[in-house]
C-alpha cells in the first residue's frame, strides 16, 4: 500500500495505528508539511545602471561639447564681470539641454552681437533693489558686482536661441530647474534675456542663415583643431594592422633568374611563377 504526501493530518490520525513501521517511514520520508510563514514580499527592483554603450557615447560627446562651451564662453563680453565664464558649468548646460548644433551656433551669434553697453545695463538689472536704492539716494555711481555670474548670460542666450528656432520652447522655469540645476532662478533668466533683447534692439531676426552657417563652421573648425585626433590615430592603427595582415597572406616570393631556390617557396623564372623548384 502506497501513501501520498497529500494525505491530511486528520486522515493520518485515524490510520496511523494501522500502519507498519516501514509504511510510516515511507510516508514521513515523502511528507512535506504546509508552511505557516507569510508570503515574502517581492524583491525590490534594482536600479538600472548605464551600460558601456551609453558611457562610450558620453565619452565621444564630451570633447565636442567642451569645445562648444569654450567657444560660447569666449564670446561673453569681457567687461561684464571680473569672473570668467566657467567652461565646465557651460558644458553641463549643453549636456542637459541636448540642443542641435544649429541652435548652439545661433546662441553664439547672439553673444557675438552684444555691445559694450550690455555690461552696464545687465549689471544694473541684476543688482538687488536695496542696493539700487542705496546708490540712488547716496548720489554715488558705484559699480558693484551683480549677485549672478556671467554663466547666466550664456544660459539665457541658449534659451533665446531655442525659443526663436524651435516652436516647442521651454519655459524660464525649465531652464532654471533642469538646465541650470537651480543655479539661477527663472526671474534672473528672464531679466537677462530682456537685457540681451534690448541691447540687440530686439533684432534676433537680423541673425541670418549665413551668419549661423559661418558660426557653425567656426565651431567645427575649433573642434578639429582642439580635439585630439584619437579617431585618426585609431584609423591609422587599423590601416596598419590590415596592411600587416595583407602582407602576411602574401605569397613569399624568391626572385631568381635560375631554377634554384629554397624548397617550399615560389620562384620567378623567365616571368613565370612556379610553386616549387623544377627538378
Amino acid at each position: 500500500m502506497e501513501y501520498s504526501p497529500a494525505l491530511s493530518i486528520a486522515s493520518l490520525a485515524g490510520d496511523v495505528d494501522d500502519m507498519s513501521e516501514e509504511e510510516l517511514d515511507k510516508y514521513f520520508a515523502s511528507y512535506v508539511p504546509l508552511s505557516n510563514l507569510p508570503t515574502p514580499p517581492p524583491a525590490k527592483e534594482q536600479p538600472v545602471v548605464a551600460g558601456p554603450a551609453s558611457q562610450a557615447q558620453d565619452e565621444r560627446r564630451s570633447p565636442e561639447l567642451e569645445v562648444y562651451a569654450t567657444h560660447l564662453a569666449n564670446l561673453v563680453p569681457r567687461n561684464v564681470s571680473t569672473q570668467k565664464p566657467a567652461v565646465p558649468v557651460i558644458r553641463g548646460y549643453l549636456e542637459r539641454a541636448c540642443l542641435p548644433t544649429e541652435i548652439l551656433a545661433f546662441a553664439a551669434c547672439v553673444l557675438d552681437a552684444l555691445s559694450q553697453r550690455f555690461a552696464s545695463s545687465w549689471r544694473d538689472a541684476c543688482l538687488p533693489p536695496s542696493e539700487k536704492a542705496f546708490n540712488f539716494y547716496s548720489g554715488t555711481h558705484l559699480r558693484q558686482r551683480p549677485m549672478t555670474g556671467p554663466d547666466l548670460i550664456v544660459l539665457s542666450a541658449l534659451a533665446l536661441a531655442h525659443g526663436f528656432i524651435d516652436d516647442r520652447g521651454r519655459s524660464n522655469g525649465h531652464w532654471a530647474r533642469v538646465e541650470s540645476r537651480s543655479q539661477f532662478t527663472a526671474r534672473e533668466i528672464e531679466t537677462t534675456k530682456m537685457c540681451i533683447l534690448r541691447d540687440m534692439d530686439y533684432g534676433l531676426f537680423r541673425i541670418s542663415d549665413n551668419m549661423v552657417q559661418r558660426m557653425m563652421r567656426d565651431m567645427q573648425r575649433a573642434c578639429n583643431f582642439n580635439i585630439p585626433s584619437s579617431t585618426s590615430s585609431r584609423n591609422d592603427s587599423v590601416a596598419a594592422a590590415a596592411a600587416a595582415e595583407k602582407e602576411e597572406r602574401r605569397p613569399k616570393l624568391a626572385l631568381s633568374t635560375g631554377t634554384g631556390g629554397t624548397p617550399g617557396t615560389a620562384i620567378w623564372a623567365n616571368g613565370v611563377q612556379t610553386p616549387e623548384p623544377s627538378p
